[in-house]
Parts: C-alpha cells; structure tokens; sequence
C-alpha cells in the first residue's frame, strides 16, 4: 500500500505541476497563502490532508461553506477554495484543473437536429471551447427567436427574419456580444446553405458590426531579445517554452497554432510549417527558420516525454498531453516579467502582442501588406492594417510642424 504523501510533498508536486502547466509564479503564490494556513490548522488539530479536512478548513477558517454549492463567492474566496480543491484533486489523482465544458443547449425540438449537426461539423475543427460556447449561445437566442417568430421550419428562413432576429438582440445586447453573434450566424447560414436546406447562402445579410479598434501593443527587438534570453534552457520545461515561444516572435504564429502544431506539420525537408489556421480555417506555409528548427530538435531529443502523441509540444507531467493557449499565455507573460520588461496597464503581454510585434517590425522593413497578412493568417488585409497604427517608423515621416504660438493667449499669459 502506497503512504500518503505529508502535506508539503503535496503542496510541493501541486507547484511544480502548476508551473510546468505555465501558471504564473505570482498565481501560485497567492494560492500559497492558502496553502501556508491550511499546514497550520492541519499542525493545530493533528490531522492528515483528506477531502474532508480541506472542506472543513475552508468553513472554520474562512466561512467558506459547501451548503449552497459555493455559490456568490468573493473573488478572494474563489481563489482559496481553488487552492484546496487544487490540492483535492492532485491528492486523489485526478486533473488539477476542473474540465470546462460545453453550455447547455435549449434548441427547440424542431431544429434540435440541424443545430446539433452545424454543432458538430463546428467541434470537429477542434475549435476552443470558448468559440463553441459562442455558437451554442447565439444557437439558444436564434431558436427562441424562431419559435417566437411562429418558425418551424429551417428552409423558411430568409434574409428579413435574420436581421429581425440581429435587430432584436441589438436592443438588448453590447457591440461585443453582438459582433461574436454575427460570426456564428454568418457560419450557420454557410452551413444551411452547404447542406442544401436554404437554396441561397444568406451569410450576407449579415450586417457587419464594428467594434473600437483597440491600438496593438507591440515590444521593441532589444524587448524580445530580452524576454527570449529569461528563458532557462539548461531546465526541461525552459527548452519546451522557449521553442514555442519562439515560434512566436519569428513565425508570428497563434497560440492556439503552436499548442496544436502536429509532426505532420513539420516538413524538415522542405524547411517549412504547414497546417490550416484554427482560427481562420486557412491553410498556411512558413519558413522553418534555423533558429527556430534547432530548439524544435533540441526540444524533441532531449526533453519530451516519451510518449506517442501526434501533438508536438506536451506538458512535461503525466498527463502527458498537449498544451493549451492559456498555458502558452502564462508562459509569455512569465518570461516578460523575468526579463524585467515594464508592462504598463493596457500593455498586452500574450502571444498575441509577439504577433503585432513582428508584423511591426516587418512594416518597418517595407514588407508589403499582403505579405504580412499571408504571414499571419489573417483571411484578408483589412484585418492587417491595423498594425498601421503601431508602425511609428512611418508615422514619423507624416508628422506635422508645431505651429509657431507668438501671440496666443495661453492660462492667461501671452506667449
């Protein structure tokens, strides 16, 4: 029978298994708090970690209480009962993390099928679990809609009741969740019409909703060098990070790319990444620089678990499986910080701002638009050009002379 290990072994495996996962050291810390009070009210009442004693530390130390299955906690009260949960899980041998699932769907019984079908082509793009909760939601208000609208039959539908169903979600709802919506609405009329239910494709009714462009936020090549040069190659989990988020600064690849980059992908004899874009479905090639195949190679013959996966990059713990993008996010953002790179408040520090970092850098070097656009995937150059707002190289050479001010009247005084 195996002994059950003391409670700072498990705190101990909980915090390496976090920080090979990417979890951020601040994070891990704040969970450590609870940790701390929780090995001393186990030391006071002389008792082992269990299920039981975490529950009951949660509600004798912080009112924590499980009768009303946690519900209306404080964000602080949140983060303790995830610490000891955390610790639960890992004592019971199962995930650390709670799986997210899938939104519960309220389709009305009518298109209950066609739904769950245009649901089911949706997953098997792998798609983030976000994206699908995205389509369930507008899939839940568009059948209400339907069954309010007197509608039962799918082919029945035409442009009007579409921007009926927009125009009545546009009077409750924020630019945001209005612009996700006509996403999903625009793939579901695809669909219908793909599959011969509507015998016109209707996508375009579709109005576009325009949200405020956010500015990039974009990090300097002496910034980059910087963050690349915090990463520990000579540790296990340093070499799987820095490959990928190397793969990042020079390829611009997204993070949901890298997670779910595949051997097949790799063509070594061609020098090239090849693999159809999660986001966007469009199929892309990019050069398979040296520097980036070399820590690829130095990552897969010297630390990656030995397990077969078709997934190139794997968590360095059992379970061994791949990583997600949050992962890589806390990873990039780590590694920002060991670097001592200042992130200001609205400074975005993810895999995201590696990519308008080196679409910036790529303007500066008067690379074409449309280059820069078939490098990032992105389905046209619209999307593009908002790195346009960033490229200061250009923008310096439009900028305009400061009037002469002899004269004026300024808080009272004359200049």
């Amino acid at each position: 029978m195996n002994q059950q290990p003391t409670i700072t072994e498990l705190i101990e495996t909980v915090s390496q298994s976090l920080e090979a996962d990417g979890i951020t050291a601040e994070y891990i810390k704040q969970l450590s708090y609870t940790w701390n009070a929780l090995k001393r009210y186990l030391s006071e009442h002389d008792l082992f970690f269990s299920k039981e004693s975490g529950i009951m530390f949660l509600e004798e130390i912080y009112g924590i209480s499980s009768a009303k299955g946690y519900a209306n906690l404080r964000p602080v009260d949140r983060r303790r009962k995830r610490a000891i949960f955390i610790l639960i899980n890992c004592a019971e041998g199962i995930s650390l993390y709670r799986k997210k699932t899938y939104w519960p769907c309220d389709f009305g019984e009518s298109y209950m099928s066609v739904f769950s079908d245009f649901l089911n082509e949706r997953k098997s793009h792998d798609f983030a679990l976000s994206t699908i909760n995205r389509d369930i939601y507008t899939l839940n208000h568009f059948s209400k809609y339907l069954q309010l609208s007197k509608i039962s039959d799918i082919s029945s539908i035409s442009p009007p009741i579409v921007q009926g169903f927009m125009k009545r979600l546009a009077t409750s709802k924020q630019l945001p969740t209005l612009k996700s919506v006509t996403a999903t609405m625009r793939q579901l009329l695809r669909y219908l019409h793909r599959e011969g239910i509507l015998s016109d494709d209707y996508s375009s009714a579709i109005l576009t909703v325009r949200c405020r462009k956010i500015v990039p936020s974009v990090y300097g090549k002496n910034e980059i060098e910087a963050m690349l040069s915090s990463f520990n190659r000579a540790s296990s989990v340093g070499i799987r990070n820095y490959a990928m988020v190397l793969m990042a600064v020079r390829l611009g690849m997204r993070a949901s790319d890298i997670c779910g980059l595949e051997f097949k992908n790799i063509h070594w004899e061609k020098n090239t990444i090849e693999f159809v874009t999660q986001k966007t479905g469009k199929s892309t090639v990019l050069p398979l620089t040296a520097d980036v195949g070399n820590a690829i190679i130095k990552y897969l013959k010297e630390v990656r678990p030995n397990v077969k996966d078709d997934y190139v990059f794997l968590r360095m713990q059992a379970p061994f499986c791949k990583l997600n993008p949050a992962a890589l996010h806390s990873i990039v953002t780590k590694a920002f910080r060991d670097a001592d790179i200042v992130v200001n408040p609205g400074r975005k520090h993810g895999p995201h701002a590696l990519r308008a970092s080196l679409a910036t850098a790529m303007l500066e070097n008067e690379v074409p638009l449309p280059v820069i656009s078939e490098t990032l995937s992105h389905s046209n150059t619209d999307t593009t050009q908002i790195y346009l707002k960033v490229d200061m190289y250009h923008l310096r050479k439009l900028s305009l002379e400061v009037p002469d001010l002899t004269g004026v009247w300024m808080g009272g005084v004359r200049i």
